[in-house]
C-alpha cells in the first residue's frame, strides 16, 4: 500500500506539473532520490512513465525528464443530455482522438436500454478512431442534472451499471456540474487555483465547489430563493435562481413580457441565440437579457459571499453565450452584490476547457482513478 501511495504521488506530480527530473520530483512528493530512483524504474517498465529529453543542470551530467506516457492507454468520457449523448476519446494527457454525437432512444429510467446504448456509440467510436477496446483505460459519465431521484440515482451507480453495458473495463460516474468542475479545475480557467466555484448554466442552473482538487456539487443552488415570492419554478418554490436565469426560465419569461416566442424555431440554444441577438432591434429582448444579467450577478454574488473562492467560472453552453456576450456587464452586477473585500479577492471568467468541457471532465474520471491508485485502473485492487 505505502508504494502504490508513493507511485500515486509520482504520477499526479507528472501528470498536473510534469516534465520534470526526478530531483524536481523530490521537493513536490517528500521522497528520498533512492525511493524515486526505484519508483520511477518501475513505472517506466509499466509503461505509464517514459523519458522525455534532457535538460542542463548546474553541473555534471545533464538532468533527464520524465512525463507520461500518453500511449499508455486511452479515455472515453460520456455526456448526457436531456435528449442527445456525446462521446469522446482521449489519449492519457486528455489530447481529444475523436468524437461521436447522436439522439438518445432510451429515456434516463430505462438503465439497460441506455446502457446498451452507450456501449453501441462506444465501440462505433473506438472503430472510427481504430482503437482496440482492450487499449481503453476506462468509460466516465456524466449524468445530466434531472438525474436526481435517489431510486435513479442509484441504478446509475457505477456497480450497477458497468455489468449493464457489457464492457470489461472500469466505469465512472459523475454528475455533469462536477465532471464541468474537474475539466476546469484539471486542464481549464480553474487550474492552479486552490478554491474554485464553477457555475453551469444550461436549461437549469447548477454549481460545484473545487477546494484544493477536490469537487463538491452545491446541492441545489439552482433552487436556493433569488427573488422572495417571485416567479413559479418547476421544483414547486418560487423565485429560485433557476427560474430567472436557467434558459427555459429565460425563455418563459420572454413570452410572457410581451407574448412572443425567440426569432428561432429551433432547440433551446438556437432560441438563446437568437434571442441575444435581437436585442439591437428589439426593446423587449434587451430589456429580458438585462434582467438576466442583473439576475446572474446577483446570484454569483451570493455563491462568492457564502463560499469566498478566488475564482469563479461561468461555464455550460447558455453560460458561455451570456458570458461571451455579456461578460463585462456581469462582472459590475457582481460587483456591486459582494462585500467589496471579499469581490477584491476573487475574479469572474469564462470557462476554458470549453463547450465539451462535461465530457472532458467525464473522461478525467479514469485519470483520477489512476492517479489516486497510483496504476492501471483496470488491475485488480491490491
Amino acid at each position: 500500500m505505502l508504494r502504490r501511495h508513493n507511485e500515486s504521488l509520482i504520477l499526479s506530480a507528472l501528470y498536473h506539473d510534469g516534465p520534470m527530473s526526478r530531483v524536481e520530483l523530490g521537493p513536490l512528493t517528500g521522497l528520498g532520490p533512492a525511493a524515486i530512483s526505484q519508483l520511477v524504474s518501475g513505472l517506466r517498465r509499466s509503461r505509464l512513465v517514459r523519458e522525455a529529453g534532457q535538460v542542463a543542470s548546474s553541473g555534471g551530467r545533464p538532468r533527464v525528464l520524465l512525463e507520461i506516457d500518453p500511449d499508455f492507454g486511452y479515455l472515453a468520457g460520456v455526456d448526457l443530455t436531456g435528449d442527445s449523448v456525446a462521446w469522446g476519446l482521449f489519449d492519457l494527457t486528455m489530447r481529444p482522438v475523436d468524437m461521436l454525437r447522436r439522439k438518445l432512444r432510451s429515456g434516463f429510467t430505462d438503465v439497460g436500454g441506455l446502457a446498451r446504448e452507450l456501449t453501441s456509440g462506444l465501440r462505433e467510436l473506438l472503430n472510427s478512431a481504430d482503437v482496440r477496446e482492450p487499449d481503453l483505460l476506462g468509460m466516465g459519465i456524466g449524468l445530466p442534472k434531472t438525474v436526481t431521484a435517489p431510486s435513479l440515482a442509484e441504478e446509475w451507480s457505477p456497480d450497477r451499471l458497468k455489468p449493464l453495458t457489457g464492457l470489461e473495463i472500469p466505469v465512472f460516474v459523475g454528475r455533469g456540474v462536477n465532471n464541468q468542475a474537474l475539466a476546469e479545475s484539471r486542464f481549464g480557467a480553474g487550474r492552479g487555483f486552490e478554491r474554485v466555484i464553477v457555475v453551469e448554466i444550461g436549461a437549469g442552473a447548477d454549481a460545484a465547489l473545487v477546494v484544493d482538487g477536490h469537487v463538491e456539487r452545491i446541492c441545489e443552488w439552482g433552487h436556493t430563493t433569488l427573488d422572495f415570492g417571485g416567479r413559479p419554478c418547476h421544483c414547486g418554490s418560487r423565485g429560485c435562481v433557476e427560474a430567472y436565469v436557467g434558459v427555459r426560465g429565460i425563455l418563459q419569461r420572454y413570452h410572457e413580457s410581451c407574448g412572443l416566442q425567440p426569432p428561432s424555431r429551433g432547440k433551446e440554444s438556437a432560441k438563446l441565440s437568437a434571442l441575444l441577438r435581437s436585442t439591437a432591434n428589439s426593446r423587449p429582448a434587451a430589456v429580458l437579457v438585462r434582467e438576466t444579467v442583473g439576475y446572474l450577478g446577483a446570484a454569483l454574488g451570493n455563491l462568492i459571499s457564502v463560499f469566498t473562492p478566488s475564482k469563479v467560472i461561468l461555464t455550460g453552453w447558455a453560460g458561455l453565450l451570456l458570458g461571451k456576450r455579456f461578460m463585462t456587464d456581469i462582472r459590475k452586477v457582481v460587483a456591486g452584490h459582494t462585500p467589496q473585500h471579499v469581490y477584491r479577492h476573487t475574479s469572474v471568467e469564462l470557462g476554458g476547457a470549453g463547450p465539451r468541457a462535461a465530457m472532458i471532465g467525464a473522461a478525467a474520471l479514469t485519470v483520477e482513478a489512476l492517479l489516486g491508485r497510483g496504476a492501471d485502473p483496470r488491475g485488480e485492487a491490491e
